[in-house]
């Protein structure tokens, strides 16, 4: 039984036994190794045990960044126009019983144009006019002044009856792309999904793009939601709204109990939650004390760590956050220390789970070297 466990020991040190990668053992050897290796360089791969004050700085550096509103974005957009292809219901009142548009059943008579390619509009008696971009009590001016001379006292009242012009286009992942109409000057960035039939996929893991000329407004419908006052901003006729899906991602990998690739089920993840999106560690082979994150961190950041650079560690060094879940106060920093998208969270197996592995083997071994002498058994002896 000593010899057993003596070789159970030497096999759970080398890479005879299954395994889904490194030990917390072997991964501080290798930090040894390459510190041995070269007294006077930093190893390759920094290793930085994730406590209060790593998880403030790291808190700290990915403080979310919010993109500027354009000025344009920030003032009501233009309402109440007439466009090219709008349907218009022109209504002509006179003062007398008879006369260019009045009779003796009405004083008044409906006439129904469209605003030309050219912007123009046409009415009996007016001629051709200019509508295009114009207000609706402009238009009803333009019309009284034209037929002054020719109608009894005229007065004229303008409706849109068929909104063309006057809509926003929203496209990509919403439920009823294509134009949606601007019919109130208060209809906002959300008002428009809505109208679109809302987002086909969850709002912190998709992106609205506003584009009004020249301009454009890039940022989560998550943050739309969280921060109106900012970003859920009035749309103009003519606006284009593109929503698009951009899930961000990680990878559990070990002794977790859903391994694979995790899409962020909110906007910002603490290491917390990354482990509860994988199920938490898988109690009977995980190592609590061998659980680790994986990131390329900018220099700065890694300056804060006091980590030593080289001379060419310019823009990122590759760093390995070590967490120990034996340690109560541990959880406290893992509420506090950002997920990152990209990133790679490992939990190595304990010692004991290489010891259970190779008892299995053996006792697996032991029963096939059985079965020939079973077998051997049932033969003829031969003499």
């Amino acid at each position: 039984m000593a010899v057993a466990a003596a070789l159970c020991v030497s096999l759970a040190g080398c890479d005879l036994l299954p395994s889904d990668g490194p030990s917390a053992n072997q991964m501080l050897a290798h930090v040894s190794e390459n510190r041995k290796g070269d007294p006077a360089s930093v190893m390759r791969v920094a290793m930085v045990t994730l406590d209060a004050r790593v998880a403030q700085d790291a808190k700290q550096y990915y403080q979310p960044t919010f993109p500027t509103v354009p000025a344009v974005f920030q003032q009501p957009g233009t309402f109440g126009r007439a466009g090219v292809g709008d349907v218009l219901r022109v209504t002509i009142w006179e003062a007398a019983e008879t006369g260019l548009f009045a009779g003796r059943e009405r004083k008044g008579a409906d006439v129904t144009v469209r605003v030309d390619v050219d912007g123009t509009i046409a009415l009996p008696y007016a001629g051709r006019f200019p509508a295009r971009g114009r207000r609706l009590s402009e238009i009803e001016n333009d019309i009284v002044a034209r037929l002054s001379s020719k109608a009894v006292d005229p007065q004229a009242t303008v409706m849109v009856a068929d909104n063309v012009s006057s809509a926003v286009s929203v496209q990509g992942e919403v439920n009823k792309p294509g134009p949606q109409p601007v019919e109130r000057p208060d209809q906002r960035v959300l008002d428009m999904i809505a109208l679109a039939g809302g987002t086909k996929f969850p709002a912190y893991e998709t992106s609205v793009r506003l584009t009004r000329g020249r301009s454009t407004l890039s940022v989560p419908v998550q943050d739309v939601i969280d921060q109106p006052d900012m970003f859920n901003v009035s749309v103009a006729a003519g606006d284009t709204l593109l929503v698009s899906r951009r899930p961000q991602t990680f990878i559990a990998l070990g002794a977790v109990l859903q391994p694979g690739e995790q899409v962020f089920r909110k906007s910002r993840l603490n290491m917390t939650e990354a482990l509860a999106q994988s199920l938490g560690l898988d109690a009977q082979r995980s190592d609590a004390k061998g659980v680790y994150l994986f990131r390329r961190e900018p220099v700065d950041l890694a300056r804060r760590y006091g980590v030593q650079l080289l001379a060419e560690d310019r823009e990122t060094v590759p760093i390995v956050y070590q967490v120990d879940l034996k340690l109560p106060q541990t959880y406290f920093a893992m509420n506090t220390f950002p997920v990152r998208p990209g990133d790679i969270l490992f939990v190595s197996q304990a010692p004991l789970s290489d010891a259970a592995k190779f008892f299995q083997i053996l006792s697996g071994a032991a029963g096939t070297v059985a079965i020939p002498r079973t077998l051997g058994g049932n033969f003829p002896s031969g003499g």
